[in-house]
């Protein structure tokens, strides 16, 4: 037979466990829709195409920016996503030719890179922003160029 302090027990068990439930979501952290979940940060891959300045504004908009790639295991994350298919990240020399710089301010000497073989190459001095590509390995590119883009934020 239930009893009233049967009941109440049940019930503290239960909001208890909605509790704990509740802190484990928000300590693992989820990403809005479309979005996807990987290490702590969210990704949202574009499905349209435009050049390097409107990708980061369509970012920026997104309360996030471009893709920052830190280690290896983002880089293997983010090729497993584009595959063969070029999508912009945050990375540039658009302010002096040959200092590139990662938009959120990572020191790019001391960062992870993954550049494909030759490149940064600069071709007419004009190559000034940085695409992932094939196997997830970097090319840069005139930021004028159309491609899809990587957005990313933390959680």
């Amino acid at each position: 037979m239930l009893t009233l302090s049967t009941a109440k027990s049940v019930y503290n068990g239960a909001r208890t466990l909605e509790l704990d439930h509740g802190a484990m979501e928000e300590e693992r952290g989820t990403c809005d829709t479309v979005w996807q979940l990987f290490e702590g940060n969210c990704y949202f891959f574009s499905n349209s195409k435009s050049n390097w300045h409107k990708a980061r504004t369509m970012c920026l908009y997104k309360s996030a920016d471009l893709l920052v790639i830190d280690n290896e295991n983002e880089q293997k994350f983010i090729s497993g996503k584009t595959g063969n298919t070029p999508y912009w990240i945050g990375l540039n020399d658009i302010e002096e030719e040959g200092n590139w710089t990662w938009v959120d301010g990572t020191d790019y000497k001391s960062s992870y890179k993954s550049w494909m073989p030759n490149e940064p190459k600069n071709t007419f001095r004009s190559e000034d922003s940085a695409q992932v590509l094939m196997g997830g390995n970097w090319d840069d590119k005139y930021c004028s160029d159309s491609s899809y883009a990587i957005c990313e934020k933390k959680v």
